[in-house]
């Protein structure tokens, strides 16, 4: 089973990241194991494949205090991944300019989504091509989700819609709440006044007459 990466495993796996990009050849980036490399984390990161080791003498210079058996490790591919994912998730201090002009911007309004409504509007998102009545470009709503700030200290993600936006994202809640949860709908109308209006009939309403034959039928105007 897969264990959450912990604070002291994140140093390692940043220092590793910092030789991986620095080194000019494949030996600079392997680093031996001990000092600020920490043994245990380095063992724990290498159970779920982050880095590798492989005896310090085939990688590394001689070294006349180095003990036999001595290790070194070297971040792999998964873990630079698993890196920049965790700089994405915990960033909150730089906002894209794409977004810090859009907050500048009265057209635009922000709106603070907690992470499974979030989650919500990348599937319409991605759903929008195939919506018959979706008020929202796919373009539109993409440009949102891609410029969207990440806030830690909330547990929120922050989006600049304009009013195309707004729309669209009262349409997917409005969908998520017909067919799923309206937990989502209802907040964000408490918090941002979303709604999505009902469509107008477009067929003037039947009504029945006092006066006419119980067969006959007036159509008056809605």
């Amino acid at each position: 089973m897969t264990d959450k990466i912990t604070g002291g495993q994140w140093a390692v796996l940043e220092h590793l990241a910092a030789a991986e990009r620095a080194g000019e050849t494949v030996r600079q980036t392997w680093l031996p194991v001990g000092g600020p490399v920490d043994e245990r984390a380095v063992r724990a990161l290498e159970w779920e494949g982050l880095c590798r080791t492989v005896p310090a003498h085939e990688v590394l210079r001689a070294h006349a205090a180095r003990l036999p058996g001595a290790r070194a490790v070297r971040i792999t591919p998964e873990g630079m991944d698993v890196l920049a994912w965790h700089h994405h998730r915990t960033d909150a201090g730089r906002p894209c300019p794409a977004w810090t002009a859009k907050a500048a911007d009265p057209a635009y309004q922000e709106v603070a989504l907690q992470p499974g409504e979030m989650l919500l509007l990348r599937r319409y998102a991605h759903l929008l091509p195939d919506l018959a009545a979706a008020p929202a470009a796919a373009g539109t709503l993409w440009e949102a989700l891609i410029e969207a700030h990440y806030d830690t200290v909330t547990n929120r993600w922050r989006l600049q819609f304009d009013d195309t936006g707004l729309a669209g994202l009262a349409h997917a809640v409005h969908l998520e709440g017909l067919a799923g949860q309206v937990t989502a709908r209802n907040r964000l109308h408490r918090a941002y006044g979303l709604t999505h209006p009902r469509p107008v009939p477009t067929t003037p309403a039947v009504v029945l007459s006092a006066e006419a034959p119980v067969d006959a039928v007036v159509l008056e105007e809605p």
